[in-house]
């Protein structure tokens, strides 16, 4: 706002002042001085102190549970390899196995979930048809030999005489 150089009130930015009646001039501006930046050469430097950031990339969790129960109906699939079912609980051991290492590197929430839910049904599969198979043993020497101890006897027979024939040779 202008003020009046003859009764000094304010001028509300008419051309006439409001109080004395005398018209308002411009008043010339005063040009502003540049500020002259000092050589970078000789200035000191600020320190800005760094700005801690969240990572942008997902830390999934372990899955140490559901690789250790994979490797356990694994381990257990070898011991039982004998039977044919168990094969079948080998290979589910080991995709589940597979894809409970994978948790670890998945990049986002969603992809970790699906790894684990592969995992766990995997190793819940293998572990259903161990027990399937083991079942399905133990029935058959039911059927066949009619007691556990039958089948024993059996095995202890074949054993002696697989024993005597090595030893006669």
């Amino acid at each position: 706002m202008s003020i009046c150089k003859f009764c000094g009130n304010e001028t509300g930015g008419s051309q006439f002042c409001q109080n004395c009646g005398a018209k308002v001039e411009e008043q010339p501006v005063a040009p502003q001085p540049i500020p002259v930046m000092p050589d970078p050469a000789y200035q000191q430097p600020v320190y800005q102190a760094p700005v801690p950031t969240q990572p942008s990339f997902y830390t999934p969790g372990g899955a140490g549970g559901l690789l250790a129960g994979n490797i356990i109906t694994l381990v257990i699939s070898v011991l039982t390899c004998c039977l044919v079912y168990t094969l079948v609980a080998l290979a589910l051991s080991i995709v589940g196995i597979v894809f409970a290492a994978k948790v670890k590197r998945a990049t986002n929430a969603e992809q970790e979930r699906s790894y684990r839910r592969v995992a766990l049904i995997m190793m819940l599969v293998s572990i259903a048809v161990i027990v399937l198979s083991i079942i399905l043993i133990v029935v058959g020497i039911y059927q066949k030999y009619g007691s556990f101890d039958a089948f024993m006897e059996e095995i202890e027979s074949i054993w002696e005489s697989a024993w005597e024939s090595a030893q006669n040779k």
